[in-house]
């Protein structure tokens, strides 16, 4: 909830609502009005659910972690201020980098950068937490966030997640269930 930062759970109602409320990225997608609350994408607070799922007392928890190769390992780079030099040449927003030979992100970009940058840290923290019995964790990270052209190449790569652990799922399944 934006107003609150209170995680909500939806657990009847319209599916429609919940799933625009899933995916209601704050400043990308508006959010959505329900029951007198404005939702936006629960990723927000908690990316990997496994939580819901267990206060919900399912037997075997699944978590897909989409974002597990976004980013690696945690570093820390030290600068002092004075290494820090603002080029005469340097390109301005929206312009290419000669050296890189990338456009700039833009406000829309950075902020979708940024996020995923909480959402990495914040499924970290909360699977060292509260870690499910598997996890699945399809190599998504080429595939931006508004690229809905490429949904069956994601698909297929949650399929191919899926089956690559489908002995240990079955080994779990049995036992668990």
């Amino acid at each position: 909830e934006i107003r609150t930062g209170h995680e909500i759970w939806l657990s009847s109602g319209s599916l429609v609502t919940a799933m625009r409320a899933s995916y209601a990225l704050p400043g990308v997608f508006e959010p959505v009005a329900c029951n007198g609350r404005m939702l936006v994408d629960g990723a927000l607070v908690n990316p990997v659910p496994v939580s819901v799922c267990r206060a919900y007392e399912q037997p075997l928890v699944v978590a897909v972690n989409l974002h597990y190769d976004l980013f690696g390992r945690a570093a820390v780079i030290k600068h002092s201020a004075g290494e820090l030099v603002v080029e005469k040449d340097a390109p301005r927003p929206g312009q290419v980098n000669p050296q890189s030979h990338q456009t700039r992100l833009g406000i829309t970009g950075v902020m979708v950068e940024a996020f995923n940058i909480i959402q990495d840290r914040i499924s970290r923290a909360r699977l060292a937490g509260d870690p499910p019995d598997m996890s699945l964790q399809p190599k998504l990270s080429h595939i931006g966030l508004t690229e809905f052209h490429r949904a069956d190449e994601a698909i297929s790569l949650g399929y191919q997640a899926t089956m690559s652990q489908i002995s240990e799922l079955t080994r779990l399944q049995s036992v668990l269930v």
